[in-house]
C-alpha cells in the first residue's frame, strides 16, 4: 500500500482560490455553464449578488476555462466590496478570451465598481474601446462607457455617449434614455464646482450636500451681502435676526461632520432650521417641501420683503391638486411654483412635497433661483 503525498495547508488554500480545485460534475442537462451564466447576468442586473456571486461560481465550477463566468464573477465580487478577489477573477476572465468582448465589457463594469482606484476611467476607457474595435455594435460597451464617463463627472461625454445607445433602439435604450436625460439636466444646470460635479450626480441629495450647494455654487453669502439693505451696515452681517432664536452656532449632530462648515455658515444666514432638539439631520434626504421653504427664506431675505413667508395662504382654489392652501409651507410652494423655480407636474398639478430631489434637480433650481434674483456668477 503506497503512502499518500502530504499538501501542507497553506497549498491546499492556494489550490482553492486559484481555480485549480477538480472540475464539477454537471448534475442534469440544464446544469451548464452557460444556463447559470445567463442566470448570473439576470441577478446582477437586478442587484441580486448573494444570487448571482452562486450563480457564476457554479459556471465556473463547471468549466474553468469559461471565460465569461469568470468577468461575471469578478464584477459581482467587486459590487459586493471583494474588490481584490474581483480583480483576479475580471483578468483571469481576459486572459481567457481576450477577444471576447462581452469580458472586456465585465471588466469595465469592474473599474466602475471600483471608482476608489485612481486611474479607473482610464482603465475602463480601454475595455469599453476594445470591446468596440472587436464588435462596433456592442450596446453594452456603448452604454457602459457612458456610465463610466457619468460617474467620472465627464458629463457632455456621457451625454452624447447615452444618446447613440438611444439611438441604437437595442435592449439598454430605455436605461440609456433615463441616464441621459438626467445627464441633460447636469449639462443644463452647468455645476461650476466639484463638490457641486459629484453632488449632481446623486439620486437625491442629503440636507448636507444642499448646504453646500447653496454656499458654493449659489454663493449665498455673497448674494446676501451684494442685496443687503441700502440703510443697513456698509459691511456683511449673518442676518442673525432670520434666524430662530435661541439657534445654536453649531448643531449639536454636526459637530466633525465633513460639511460643517458649510452647515454653520447656512444655519447662521437662517436658510436652515435645527429641530427642537438643536440637530440639524444632516443626512436627512431633502424633500420638495424642504428645498421650497429654504428658497422662500432667501427670497424673503435677500429681497427684504417678509411677506413672501405668507402671500398665498388661503388661496382658492389651491395652486396644487395634492396640497391645501392651508397647508404649512403652502406659501413657499406657490412662490417657488409662481417664479419657475420649482414646478408642479405639468399633467396632474401635483406639487408632491414629500419627494425627493436629486442632484441634477436640484442644480437646476439653483440656477432658476439665480435668474430669480437676476444673480451672475
Amino acid at each position: 500500500m503506497g503512502v499518500k503525498p502530504f499538501l501542507p495547508l497553506p497549498f491546499i488554500l492556494l489550490f482553492s482560490v486559484t481555480g485549480c480545485a477538480p472540475k464539477a460534475v454537471s448534475q442534469s442537462d440544464l446544469d451548464t455553464p452557460e444556463f447559470h451564466y445567463r442566470l448570473g447576468v439576470r441577478n446582477l442586473d437586478s442587484g441580486d449578488y448573494a444570487t448571482a456571486l452562486k450563480a457564476f461560481q457554479r459556471s465556473v465550477d463547471l468549466d474553468k476555462k469559461f471565460a465569461r463566468g469568470w468577468g461575471g464573477l469578478g464584477l459581482t465580487q467587486a459590487h459586493m466590496g471583494n474588490f481584490k478577489q474581483g480583480k483576479s477573477a475580471v483578468d483571469k476572465g481576459v486572459d481567457l478570451a481576450s477577444k471576447d468582448p462581452e469580458v472586456r465589457v465585465f471588466r469595465g463594469r469592474f473599474w466602475i465598481a471600483n471608482r476608489g482606484d485612481k486611474d479607473w476611467l482610464e482603465r475602463a476607457e480601454k475595455d469599453f474601446e476594445r470591446a468596440l474595435k472587436l464588435d462596433p455594435a456592442h450596446e453594452g460597451a456603448e452604454y457602459y462607457l457612458g456610465e463610466a464617463y457619468f460617474y467620472g463627472l465627464e458629463f457632455q461625454r456621457a451625454e452624447a455617449q447615452f444618446a447613440r445607445v438611444v439611438d441604437m433602439k437595442g435592449a439598454l435604450a430605455g436605461k440609456a434614455d433615463d441616464k441621459w436625460a438626467v445627464t441633460q439636466k447636469i449639462v443644463r444646470a452647468r455645476p461650476g464646482t466639484a463638490a457641486s460635479k459629484k453632488i449632481a450626480i446623486k439620486s437625491e441629495i442629503t440636507r448636507a450636500d444642499l448646504a453646500v450647494l447653496f454656499a458654493e455654487e449659489l454663493k449665498l453669502a455673497e448674494i446676501f451681502e451684494r442685496m443687503a439693505s441700502p440703510t443697513g451696515p456698509a459691511t456683511f452681517q449673518p442676518p442673525s435676526a432670520v434666524a430662530a432664536v435661541g439657534q445654536p452656532v453649531t448643531p449639536k449632530d454636526v459637530l466633525g461632520n465633513w460639511a460643517e462648515p458649510w452647515i454653520v455658515e447656512m444655519v447662521q444666514l437662517g436658510v436652515f432650521e435645527v429641530d427642537p432638539s438643536g440637530n440639524f439631520q444632516p443626512v436627512e434626504p431633502v424633500t420638495r417641501v424642504g428645498y421650497a421653504m429654504a428658497v422662500q427664506r432667501i427670497l424673503s431675505t435677500a429681497t427684504h420683503d417678509p411677506s413672501l413667508d405668507t402671500r398665498y395662504f388661503g388661496e382658492s382654489p389651491s395652486r396644487f391638486s395634492d396640497v391645501p392652501s392651508s397647508h404649512f409651507a403652502y406659501s413657499a410652494m406657490a412662490l417657488t411654483s409662481e417664479r419657475g423655480i420649482m414646478r408642479a407636474d405639468m399633467m396632474t398639478g401635483r406639487f408632491n412635497p414629500a419627494g425627493h430631489v436629486s442632484g441634477a434637480d436640484a442644480l437646476l433650481i439653483i440656477r432658476e433661483l439665480q435668474n430669480s434674483l437676476r444673480l451672475t456668477f
